[in-house]
């Protein structure tokens, strides 16, 4: 078995919910992820990161596109940046959320 082919098979550890990964909402289809939300030196319960990065498994995504939603929690996110491809069986995607509040509130 060659490198990439065990990084493939070993996926499954790191995707995994009791671990590293959680569920979320991928263009309407749900699917496990890892997220990792950016540093932010005000960031508290009520305020949380405006980016971050998103891991994919490439058969769960195969082709991420700029803008793509992603609901993770209760917050939407979208795809800002695809900075590489998926060799190893994964997306690397940059994400961020819309922070401006709506009109009147």
């Amino acid at each position: 078995m060659t490198l990439a082919a065990q990084i493939i098979a070993d996926l499954s550890a790191f995707f995994n919910t009791n671990e590293f990964a959680q569920a979320v909402t991928y263009g309407g289809n749900s699917i496990i992820a890892i997220f990792e939300p950016d540093e932010d030196p005000t960031m508290t319960p009520e305020h949380i990161a405006k980016t971050g990065t998103l891991y994919v498994k490439a058969s769960d995504v195969a082709t991420p596109a700029y803008r793509d939603a992603v609901v993770i929690g209760s917050n939407t996110w979208y795809v800002i940046g695809i900075p590489g491809d998926s060799r190893g069986g994964i997306w690397m995607l940059r994400v961020e959320r819309d922070v401006r509040k709506a009109f009147g509130s």
